[in-house]
């Protein structure tokens, strides 16, 4: 699986975000530096430690492995009987609703253990995505997007990402430099993109390989 980067106030912190996110003990994370961060001055010019890690450990691979439904229930998709086996094999009491629109299945969960999933600005839902993206580019290929939700949340998490789109779309029109955002995944990358479409005269380009990538937003060349 491609790697997935991880962000903290300090190196401790980011493991620490890292180990949760994928359910591992810190001393199993075997991490790539990307960014060593900057405390700036007076709290202008921050950067966060981020770091880098390949998300295919044993842990991930036995929850996938142990979440092939034996007995789906009848009429669910294949990706919403695998995310129930998860959350069941990982103790949440969560439920699993699904809806599909042209070729996007969106995944919403609710329950008590909501919390456990929003934890950290929602980095386990991101991991939980990944696994069921990157098991669905074989195993039901006909659905292009697969977006995990948690039930209240996600939205919050729009605003955000509308905001610091139009933020930065004004900060290029004025400059002429292009800006680029921290890597995100396919959902966060198209709200992104629909959003910079606001602005005449700019555009977005997705830079990378993998599930997370960044977006870069730039002047449209004369």
């Amino acid at each position: 699986m491609d790697a997935m980067e991880f962000d903290g106030k300090d190196l401790d912190d980011a493991l620490a975000t890292a180990a949760r996110a994928l359910g591992r003990e810190r001393s199993d994370l075997d991490y790539e530096l990307v960014e060593g961060g900057r405390k700036g001055v007076f709290g202008l010019g921050a950067r966060p430690v981020r770091i880098r890690i390949a998300p295919a450990t044993d842990s991930v691979r036995v929850v996938v492995a142990h979440a092939e439904p034996e007995s789906p229930v009848e009429g669910a998709l294949p990706a919403t009987s695998m995310l129930r086996r998860i959350v069941s094999e990982m103790g949440f009491e969560l439920s699993v609703e699904e809806s599909r629109s042209d070729k996007t299945i969106e995944l919403v969960l609710d329950g008590r253990d909501r919390d456990r999933l929003t934890a950290e600005g929602g980095e386990l839902l991101g991991a939980l995505e990944f696994v069921l993206h990157r098991a669905g580019r074989r195993a039901w290929p006909e659905y292009r997007d697969i977006r995990v939700v948690c039930k209240g949340f996600r939205s919050e998490r729009d605003l955000e990402l509308v905001a610091m789109a139009r933020k930065a779309a004004t900060q290029v029109a004025r400059s002429g430099q292009p800006k680029r955002f921290h890597a995100m995944n396919p959902y966060e990358r198209r709200v992104v993109h629909v959003t910079v479409r606001e602005f005449d005269g700019l555009t977005t380009v997705s830079e990378g390989d993998g599930f997370l990538k960044r977006v870069r937003v730039e002047k449209i060349a004369p």
